[in-house]
């Protein structure tokens, strides 16, 4: 008899988490609170680490057909000034990075996985750990499994049950964050940009079929309050360099999406019994360094590895859990250290990370990014 599993969240690392368990014999249900699968959010990039872990959920073709390639990276002031320009193929990452639309990397992940095994507007109520998983939905429905994974996101009810560590912290910074279609001067084809400013930084990447995202970040104690509209990202990103004011401009002002930014303190308890937790429920972080959803897909293939061949559940699942979380409480601390040091406000603070910044050798960061897809993550079999 299958063993099985369910997993809570239809989002990226819960897809990814079904995947992997599906490969090494469960028979996984997912379930979603929202009515339809539809990924909040822009754009994503996908360093070498999470494209390891595509290519062993065999989703990366479909993955790679939907996105862009990235072989370049460029760093610059708000001037336009360049700081470092990058090139991924001088150590061989030139087909290692892709930029996607999130809804487009949810849909490929959910194919993978198979449309039956989706359960959409469920939410969770609570769950029960007598030996099995019973998740109680909001319906007066319940479903019972070997194990259930939280991966329910930022507001994990999964957690706030098991955890009860209240609510995320705020970063004290919010985002823009929009997608646009056209060709831009300033932004050539397989090209990411990271722009600094005081308090304020701008990216922008190609995501394929011929659109490119974009974010803008600001260091506010205040949060978004409000601020929603393009008129309001420009107030403060009108005088930088283009294309930056040209791409808000073009922006869609429905498509327009602003979100205050949370993570939380490292936590080093994820589960117990048949329970855990993965991607945002277990280890949120700013996304200063790009690596949240990427976490979420090293997590999914720890999970199934360590569930293959386990003495039983929860042995399995403390395996996965103390194989990530040291590795993922440091991109939590990394990605706030990393938010601190490129959002200063200080004049002579943002003069002195331009300066360092211009200084680094692009081989020192492009052998940061190469260490990133030399992870040693396990095989599902």
């Amino acid at each position: 008899m299958a063993r099985t599993a369910i997993v809570i969240g239809a989002g990226l690392g819960g897809l990814a988490a079904g995947i992997a368990l599906s490969r090494v014999g469960y028979e996984v249900s997912v379930y979603e609170k929202a009515h339809e699968l539809k990924e909040v959010g822009a754009g994503i990039m996908l360093y070498p680490n999470a494209i390891g872990a595509l290519r062993k959920l065999g989703a990366y073709e479909a993955v790679a057909a939907a996105g862009s390639f990235g072989r370049y990276g460029r760093y610059l002031s708000a001037e336009g000034k360049s700081l470092v320009e990058l090139d991924l193929l001088e150590v061989g990452l030139e087909k290692e990075a892709i930029a996607i639309h999130r809804s487009d990397l949810q849909r490929a992940l959910a194919e993978t996985l198979g449309a039956e095994k989706i359960h959409l507007g469920m939410p969770l109520k609570s769950f029960d750990d007598n030996g099995k998983a019973t998740a109680h939905f909001a319906d007066g429905s319940f479903a019972t499994a070997d194990l259930l994974v939280g991966a329910d996101g930022l507001h994990s009810v999964v957690r706030k049950q098991y955890v009860k560590d209240g609510e995320p912290r705020f970063a004290n910074c919010f985002a823009w964050r929009g997608v646009v279609e056209g060709e831009f001067v300033g932004l050539p084809p397989e090209t990411g940009m990271l722009i600094f400013g005081a308090g304020l930084q701008f990216g922008a990447m190609h995501i394929g079929q011929g659109r490119i995202y974009w974010f803008g970040a600001v260091a506010d104690k205040k949060g978004s309050q409000g601020r929603t509209s393009k008129n309001d990202a420009l107030a403060l990103f009108e005088n930088w360099a283009a294309p930056i004011p040209q791409l808000i401009g073009a922006t869609d002002q429905d498509a327009l999406l602003t979100h205050d930014l949370y993570d939380r303190k490292p936590i080093f308890d994820w589960g117990k019994g048949v329970i855990t937790l993965l991607g945002d429920a277990a280890h949120p972080m700013v996304p200063f360094m790009g690596q949240g959803g990427c976490q979420a897909l090293e997590d999914s293939i720890a999970l199934g590895a360590s569930l293959r061949e386990p003495p039983n559940i929860a042995s399995g699942l403390r395996k996965y859990e103390n194989l990530r979380k040291a590795r993922t409480a440091n991109f939590v601390n990394q990605s706030r250290k990393s938010m601190a040091s490129s959002m200063t406000k200080l004049p002579i603070a943002c003069a002195l990370r331009d300066f360092v910044l211009s200084k680094i050798p692009p081989k020192v960061l492009l052998k940061n990014l190469h260490t990133l897809n030399n992870y040693d993550m396990p095989d599902l079999g």
